[in-house]
């Protein structure tokens, strides 16, 4: 038990095994599924349910992590502040979920990709089911995923091209001030000091760039990747409503 909740574990993850293309795999399935049976799912009589039952599993995610490694004395605050993109988004979403805050959700949806995307793809876990470090991971990135995407397509929360500047904005504002901090203190987070080992393996070019330049530009393809869902859905939108209008004045 103690080395499930301290992170420590025997099954070795690696990037781009059988396991890792499974979890990437899935989560474009379960995207695609939900984006086809939207219209289903928006007659489901507890579609709203849904939206407190995911606030409530990223939040008790987050408590059993923290907890569990401040019981296995592994907390490090040089590591493990929720400071990073997809901890703060997540408890961002979680207000969001609870509150019913549709105007935040237009800012903070471009974080549920901007953080959780990056990680998914050059995923920087050390082990897989028997630690509690894995489980977190799939819900504080997958699942959160999912979960903005669920109120996009089935709750009907909107999101615009106009919001992209001030959202990109807030994200580079937070990535200055978090890089000051670690400049300050030592610390790496959001990965503005150094890029994990793994990714550095993969691609051993990037030893030779700062990190803020291959993290900048993967942000910013993230960020535009993340308003096509939105863009998708306000086309479908507009052309229903110019469709139902027509169909009206036929009748008139």
């Amino acid at each position: 038990m103690y080395n499930f909740f301290a992170g420590v574990g025997n099954t070795t993850f690696n990037m781009f095994n059988s396991l890792h293309i499974f979890l990437i795999t899935s989560l474009l399935f379960i995207v695609f599924l939900m984006f086809v049976y939207r219209e289903k799912l928006k007659q489901f009589k507890y579609k709203e349910n849904i939206r407190y039952i995911m606030a409530t599993i990223l939040l008790f995610n987050m408590i059993i992590y923290y907890v569990g490694m401040i019981i296995t004395k592994t907390f490090n605050i040089m590591e493990d502040l929720p400071l990073h993109m997809c901890f703060v988004t997540n408890f961002f979403m979680i207000y969001i979920l609870y509150k019913n805050d549709k105007k935040l959700y237009k800012y903070v949806y471009f974080f549920t990709f901007i953080g959780p995307m990056p990680a998914i793809i050059w995923s920087d876990l050390k082990f897989t089911y028997d630690t509690y470090e894995f489980w977190q991971f799939i819900i504080c990135h997958h699942l959160m995923l999912l979960t903005s995407l669920y109120l996009l397509f089935v709750l009907d929360y909107k999101v615009e091209a106009k919001y992209m500047p001030k959202a990109f904005l807030i994200g580079i504002s937070y990535v200055f001030i978090i890089n000051i901090g670690n400049n300050i203190f030592g610390t790496n987070y959001i990965m503005l000091t150094s890029l994990p080992e793994n990714t550095l393996k993969l691609y051993p070019f990037l030893k030779y760039l700062p990190p803020i330049i291959p993290l900048l530009f993967v942000g910013i393809l993230a960020f535009i990747i993340s308003y096509l869902p939105a863009h998708i859905i306000n086309k479908l939108d507009k052309r229903e409503l110019v469709q139902n209008k027509y169909i009206e004045n036929k009748v008139a």
